[in-house]
Parts: C-alpha cells; sequence; structure tokens
C-alpha cells in the first residue's frame, strides 16, 4: 500500500520507518528540509531499532523523505505525524493548529477515498473538526484516528507486534470502509494476531491521551532480539535484524 507520512519529526520517522519494514511504500513528508537531511546522517533517537529500519527503509526505496507535497498525490492512506509533543500545550490548541495547518498542505493532493489518519494526542473532537473542514473544502477523503501506545526505548517492537491495535472511524458505510483500508494498513500486525478493536473517533482520541485502558504487551519491558524474533513478523524481523 502507498502511504503518505506528514511529519519528520520523531514520531513520523518512527512510524514512517515501520511501514516501511511492513512493505508498505512510505512517503515521508516535511516542509523542513534540514530535518530530512538529518535522517540520512542517522537521527538522535532513544529507540535502539530505529537508526537499522530507517537505514533499510531508505536503501530499499520502500521509504522516501520530501518536501515537495505533490509527492503524496496516489496515496490511500495519509499519517498526520505532526503537532505531538511529549505533553499537551494548554487546551491542545497549538497541536490542533499544527495539524490543522499539515491537512490544509494535503488537502489539495488528496483523492476520492483516501484516508487521513491521526496519530497525534489531539483533545476530544479534533478529529471531526478535521473531517468537516474536509467536508467544507469538498475534499472527498475520510478522516480516522488510530491511537499511539507504544512505550518509550520500545517503540519499534510495540508498533510492528503492537498488544492491540484500535480503529477509531466513522459512523456507517464509510467507518466501514475506514476500517477495511485499516485493516490493510496493519496487515502485518494483524496477522501476528494482534487483536483488532474499532470504535468511534473520540474514543480513539481519548485513547491516545493514555486515558485507556492499560496497554498489556505481548513483548516484555526487557525483551532482547531473542524475545523480538519469536513474536515479530518475519518481514519485520528481517529489517529489524532480530532473527
Amino acid at each position: 500500500m502507498r502511504v503518505s507520512v506528514s511529519g519528520g519529526g520523531r514520531r513520523g520517522v518512527l512510524h514512517a520507518a515501520c511501514l516501511a519494514a511492513a512493505g508498505h511504500e512510505v512517503v515521508l513528508l516535511d516542509p523542513d528540509p534540514r530535518a530530512l537531511a538529518a535522517l540520512r546522517s542517522g537521527p538522535r533517537t532513544a529507540e535502539p531499532r530505529l537508526p537499522r529500519l530507517l537505514a533499510l527503509g531508505l536503501v530499499s526505496g520502500r521509504l522516501r523523505p520530501t518536501t515537495d507535497r505533490t509527492a503524496v498525490a496516489g496515496a490511500r492512506v495519509h499519517l498526520l505525524c505532526v503537532g505531538a509533543g511529549a505533553t499537551p500545550d494548554a487546551g491542545g490548541a497549538a497541536r490542533v493548529a499544527t495539524l490543522r495547518d499539515a491537512l490544509d498542505g494535503l488537502a489539495p493532493h488528496l483523492g476520492p477515498g483516501d484516508l487521513v489518519v491521526g496519530r497525534a494526542r489531539v483533545p476530544a473532537g479534533t478529529a471531526e473538526m478535521l473531517a468537516a473542514c474536509l467536508a467544507a473544502d469538498g475534499v472527498p477523503a475520510t478522516v480516522a484516528w488510530v491511537p499511539d501506545e507504544h512505550r518509550p526505548g520500545h517503540a519499534v517492537v510495540d508498533l510492528l507486534h503492537p498488544a492491540r491495535v484500535v480503529h477509531g472511524v466513522p459512523a456507517g458505510p464509510v467507518g466501514e470502509r475506514a476500517n477495511a483500508i485499516l485493516d490493510g494498513l496493519h496487515a502485518v500486525q494483524l496477522a501476528s494476531g494482534a487483536p483488532r478493536s474499532v470504535t468511534d473517533l473520540a474514543t480513539a482520541e481519548s485513547l491516545g491521551h493514555g486515558h485507556g485502558a492499560p496497554c498489556q504487551h505481548v513483548v516484555d519491558a526487557t525483551s532482547g532480539p531473542a524475545d523480538v524474533a519469536s513474536s515479530t513478523p518475519r518481514t519485520a524481523l528481517d529489517a529489524v535484524g532480530a532473527a
């Protein structure tokens, strides 16, 4: 599946690298060329497996960093990985504004049936607001939300082999179609046995804040390469070098 990821910061790079490892064709978009140039020299990260995953994505061509917004055209899924600091700003206003700016940049390049997926922690109602913005502009795309529940220092393992996958989608046939697309996006994770829950947008946003049920990860925090090898899908194992 062709996927775009908006945001060349920690969250965007992490998701882009993991998606490429799962076999997707990924365009990583950031308007700042300095952020993308830093990727090729190796990111500063506390995630021990991320540099190798990123390097393999770049070498394979499955991960393509760019400052050109037109490069996202033709992608079926568009992840918004901007405006996601470690702690919420007061009321989340700055975070929501950053997401809105990113969406405004994507909107002219979205096609009918495209799915915009939020990953940042946001105030309740953000997804519906973004969907309303697209509708007002006549953009025929859908907004969904998939909360991040990975642990610092173990994010690669948690994204490739999560304890659960949560799809926040709109109601009705539009939501059913969005869920089917998300199933394709998370095919590797679901094939490895991760349970999938489908919920509404507001619930998915609240889980992104960490207010949902505790995430009991299959891979323990002390897991080493051997533990990862026993529980991670084969396609991703080759990328992280855990075999």
